[in-house]
């Protein structure tokens, strides 16, 4: 039986001090002070979850986007911009806590953090397998506005192999684009882990984002969100019915857990008509043979020109004085 437990954190974000942020009067600029404190305290709340997800003898823990809580420095293009050392800084940090977390619990720990590769930054969510090594990475595909001033967005959707099943992953905008998780279901993932900073459109909407997605492709989605109180998202876990099966609702630092069942597939019943007039009874496998590619080519046609903002200056000055905001 390919049963598996599986865990999403919920991390609270620290706030940033205003000497740590390059937005106020106040910043101090120095990449070796923000990283010791302010990047370490926030992996420390991530250590602590995925420590109690290894104690509750998970198979498998997702954490949040950006664990190190870096990314909002990427907009920072200015002479004084620390953005690449921080990446720099924290990369080895998140590796470790994840390696040894995984190591320490034999657990598959997919973390999600900034990383540099041959002189790029990507986005990066890695899978360690139980033994603390990275057993493949994924870099994330679709990247918002704010994130291309500095980050290089992924050219795969890749399939990972793990010892109870393949999965694969999408990174917070990536699930607004249903070719993703289709793409990846019809490679053969089986359960999509989703770490995130932000939820869909806003929060009820998100939430059916990501129930279509799983009940559309047949897949588990395990997401991971960081905490906002009252605020659209929250970690969970959703069956390829649809179902929120587990959901951290609006709490501070905790995990959500559930059980699935790889071997239990999406089934209808043999009285049901559709299963004894097509002889497939697994509602997944009808479909996809169902499908008509033939018919969906503009899917792939080629996308239009945005019309891209390039007074970089400009847009600083409306993001400090508040006119843009997340």
């Amino acid at each position: 039986m390919k049963k598996i437990k599986a865990a999403a954190i919920q991390p609270s974000l620290l706030k940033l001090p205003a000497n740590y942020s390059p937005y106020s009067a106040d910043y101090i600029n120095d990449g070796d002070a923000i990283t010791a404190g302010y990047v370490v305290k926030q992996l420390e709340i991530t250590q602590t979850l995925l420590e109690k997800a290894g104690a509750e003898n998970c198979d498998i823990a997702v954490t949040c986007e950006d664990t190190a809580g870096v990314a909002d420095f990427g907009i920072d293009i200015t002479e004084r911009n620390i953005f690449p050392q921080l990446v720099k800084n924290s990369m080895p940090l998140a590796e470790r806590l994840y390696s040894e977390t995984a190591r320490k619990y034999s657990m598959y720990i997919i973390g999600c953090y900034l990383k540099e590769h041959g002189g790029k930054i990507y986005n990066t969510a890695a899978v360690f397998d139980r033994g603390g090594q990275i057993a493949g990475e994924y870099r994330k595909t679709h990247l918002p506005a704010n994130e291309t001033w500095q980050c290089e967005p992924g050219d795969r959707l890749d399939v990972f192999e793990l010892d109870f099943g393949k999965i694969g992953i999408c990174i917070c905008y990536d699930m607004m684009f249903p070719e993703t998780v289709r793409t990846l279901a019809l490679k053969g993932a089986e359960i999509i882990f989703h770490p995130t900073f932000g939820y869909g459109w806003y929060d009820g909407i998100g939430e059916a984002v990501l129930r279509t997605r799983a009940v559309d492709s047949g897949v588990y989605i395990v997401t991971s969100k960081n905490w906002v109180y009252n605020g659209a998202g929250k970690s969970g876990i959703i069956d390829y019915w649809g179902h929120v099966t587990a959901d951290a609702g609006f709490h501070e630092n905790v995990i959500v857990t559930k059980e699935i069942d790889l071997d239990l597939k999406r089934t209808q019943p043999d009285w049901y008509i559709n299963t004894g007039m097509s002889g497939e009874n697994n509602l997944t496998l009808r479909m996809r043979g169902e499908r008509r590619p033939e018919l969906y080519s503009a899917i792939c046609a080629e996308k239009p020109d945005l019309p891209l903002e390039t007074d970089r200056p400009r847009i600083l000055n409306k993001i400090r004085a508040l006119e843009y905001r997340w």
